[in-house]
């Protein structure tokens, strides 16, 4: 039978206890006996200094950041990997992204729609989901950009981008989001029309302007299409399936295929006029080509072309 003594000295122990694992505070309790937690899911947000909310199994739970621990540059939206310990209000040991975040620079060609845009990274132009409250309305379309971001399953997400240089006037090197821009192009040289033009093989995705449906039309089908340059993204503002080349002012060309729903992927081939003291005479025919170029009263004009 315990002695009066024993359960004075049981009831203290068990209050002191409660003392120092009770509440939500930031100060964890004795950890050597409890058991550490690994689970994964969504960075909600972070509450205030001191806590943060994270999406586990469909709904979100309150968590206290243990000593050290930092979710300073965790977006919310952000899958994350993570480990604690149980109380009233469980202790955040430690915390991280999952899977590598990725730092790059690009020109970015604008939002394809709310939740994505489209980056332009050494000729390749890549899709890209938004973070939760990322936002991107203030960079203008052909600004150079330094970014990062993470693969994810449904592809990668953006998580920071900085303006790094305006799009820039190519008649007078001046930023001006109104003038004409210089345009980022690649492809395969297919030849030299004249002496003053030549003609490139260009693969290329275009967004779907307003009113504009593919479907019906299958990939590999011959299409005639019309399109309008807005910044460094091209939006068609027509494309139909046809049985052979038409007349008028559309261009034609092969439907690779759709990429998602605002956008699809064109194959074909386009007229570049020569600008003053551009020349391809060391760009053998076939050649994949890296380009920048303005649009034309009549063509697009070629600014400089190098073989990649």
């Amino acid at each position: 039978m315990m002695r009066i003594k024993d359960m004075l000295f049981v009831a203290i122990a068990v209050i002191l206890l409660f003392i120092t694992t009770g509440g939500c505070g930031p100060e964890e309790a004795t950890l050597t006996e409890q058991t550490i937690l690994s689970e994964e899911g969504v960075f909600v947000r972070q509450v205030d200094s001191q806590s943060v909310e994270i999406e586990i199994d469909g709904g979100p739970r309150a968590f206290t950041l243990g000593t050290g621990v930092s979710v300073t540059g965790i977006a919310d939206g952000a899958e994350v990997s993570f480990t604690y310990v149980e109380e009233e209000c469980p202790v955040l040991l430690s915390i991280e992204v999952k899977g590598a975040v990725r730092e790059d620079e690009g020109i970015y060609t604008g939002q394809i729609d709310s939740h994505s845009v489209e980056i332009e990274i050494d000729g390749q132009f890549i899709a890209l989901e938004l973070a939760e409250n990322l936002e991107v309305d203030e960079i203008d379309d052909g600004s150079r950009v330094a970014f990062s971001y993470r693969e994810s399953d449904t592809g990668p997400v953006l998580f920071s981008i900085t303006v790094l240089e305006e799009p820039v006037d190519s008649e007078n090197g001046e930023p001006d989001g109104e003038d004409t821009v210089e345009l980022v192009g690649e492809g395969i040289l297919s030849g030299q029309i004249d002496a003053h033009s030549v003609e490139i093989e260009i693969v290329r995705p275009f967004i779907l302007g307003e009113g504009v449906d593919v479907t019906g039309i299958e990939d590999g089908s011959l299409v005639a299409f019309t399109f309008t340059e807005s910044g460094q993204r091209a939006v068609l503002d027509s494309i139909e399936a046809v049985e052979q080349p038409v007349e008028g002012e559309v261009m034609h060309g092969t439907l690779i295929g759709q990429i998602d729903s605002q956008s699809v992927e064109v194959r074909y081939f386009r007229a570049f006029a020569l600008d003053q003291g551009i020349s391809i005479e060391e760009i053998a025919d076939g050649s994949e080509v890296f380009f920048t170029y303005v649009e034309g009263s009549q063509q697009p004009v070629l600014t400089s072309i190098s073989q990649r």
